[in-house]
């Protein structure tokens, strides 16, 4: 059974063609309508929770975006050297030996200048592993100067080892970091060739020691899926240091040494998420596509990804759709999309959040929002997101229309599907990169 029309580029041919979401039985798939005979791609192994979360979302991925969508992630590679030699890297970055690439401070401050020429203010560094760059304080300083947010995606061993840099990092302007925590499990990381449990513990108690924020990133393979609400609860107990978590499946692309029948999709990541839903009271109610809302030119494709957001409280973590109607207020930012002055972008969304307190919740609501707006200790947000990499080797040219994340290469920003999953011909891909001694 076709679900969407679309159309979709070739991994094969590098063209864009036809394209369906086919449904067979338990599992959907995508099809590209190549002439030399019909590519398929899995996208999800659980139909009926598939269209579940699909339905959810109030875009409509069929028709063109209203506004140019707006990059909200950008991505800046630094380096392309590391010091772990993942299976399942997608940078496919150097190791021992082999030859890295590590961008000038001003050929990173160029591509900087193009985020904030195109509105952009929080900025990632990533790689490789961009803690190996000689000269990472001063591009932190230069780009803090600048004006951007600055974080940074990194393995953490050397925050685990270095306690001093993360000061240094903070004191030149960092804002937060991105740290990869895949599994409690030894005989998992070393399948992974991602060991060095230890020195991430670490890692992470240095960063909450020095006051910076702190996401962790977990790549999910069938070997941690069962770990998946483990790491959850892990991240959740750290405290208010911790203001998102990611959980993304391993993609096909890059250093990938593992099986197909090794990968996940992001309906198993939900399911296994939902394991840690009594003790922080969410369920499947609480999962949403993210939200579309014109006046921050995001109209991001509902099968991107999905997050649950949660409030961290003293007396214990709840989602926030507890508190207030989510969909109704998704609903409503949707239908918002011709306003686009500052009073739309900034008052908007509050006006929304407190038009959508649930009547039998409004004390606890309102005691919780001040506490947010106060910055009281004990409260905070946590924004966990699942997102389907395995799935986006299907190049849904609807669903990259509105991607809004960028990664500022050689030749300018290129969408992270396209970056990833295309070969060397195509400008600014992970491959071109390398041929053309850049990162």
């Amino acid at each position: 059974m076709i679900v969407a029309r679309t159309t979709a580029i070739c991994n094969r041919c590098n063209a864009s063609h036809d394209a369906e979401i086919v449904r067979r039985e338990d599992c959907m798939v995508g099809v590209v309508n190549c002439p030399a005979g019909p590519c398929e791609y899995s996208i999800s192994s659980d139909a009926e929770l598939y269209l579940q979360l699909r339905g959810r979302c109030f875009v409509d991925p069929g028709e063109a975006p209203p506004l140019d969508p707006r990059n909200v992630l950008n991505y800046i590679s630094i380096t392309n050297a590391c010091n772990f030699h993942c299976a399942i890297c997608g940078a496919n970055a150097k190791y021992d030996g082999q030859e890295p690439v590590f961008l000038s401070t001003e050929e990173i401050c160029r591509r900087a200048t193009e985020v904030k020429r195109r509105g952009g203010r929080l900025l990632h560094l990533i790689g490789g592993e961009p803690t190996l760059h000689t000269d990472l304080l001063p591009i932190v300083r230069r780009l803090r100067h600048m004006g951007f947010s600055v974080g940074m995606v990194t393995n953490g061993y050397l925050l685990g080892t270095d306690e001093s840099l993360v000061r240094r990092l903070k004191a030149h302007g960092l804002a937060r970091v991105c740290m990869q925590f895949d599994s409690f499990d030894e005989r998992v990381l070393e399948r992974y060739d991602r060991s060095h449990l230890e020195e991430k513990r670490r890692a992470i108690r240095h960063v909450i020691d020095t006051g910076l924020k702190l996401g962790l990133n977990a790549t999910v393979t069938r070997h941690n899926l069962p770990e998946l609400a483990a790491l959850l609860e892990h991240g959740l107990e750290l405290g208010p240091a911790v203001v998102n978590m990611t959980f993304a499946s391993a993609a096909p692309v890059g250093r990938y040494h593992l099986t197909p029948q090794e990968s996940v999709d992001r309906e198993s990541m939900v399911t296994a998420l939902l394991r840690a839903g009594s003790k922080y009271h969410f369920s499947l109610d609480d999962v949403m596509p993210l939200p579309s809302y014109a006046p921050w030119r995001l109209q991001v494709h509902p099968d991107c990804g999905v997050h649950i957001v949660l409030v961290r409280t003293p007396r214990g973590i709840w989602p926030l759709n507890y508190f207030v109607d989510l969909w109704e207020i998704y609903r409503r930012m949707h239908e918002s999309w011709r306003r686009r002055k500052f009073r739309a972008s900034r008052i908007g969304p509050v006006a929304y959040l407190l038009g959508g307190i649930r009547k039998a919740r409004w004390r606890d609501s309102l005691r919780v929002a001040t506490a947010l707006l106060l910055r009281r200790p004990g409260y905070g947000i946590v924004n966990v997101g699942v997102s389907n990499y395995h799935g986006a080797v299907f190049l849904d040219e609807q669903r990259i229309t509105r991607c809004a994340s960028a990664f500022y290469t050689s030749v300018g920003p290129v969408k992270g599907c396209l970056h990833f999953f295309r070969d060397a011909q195509f400008p600014g891909s992970r491959e071109y990169e390398v041929l053309h001694g850049s990162c």
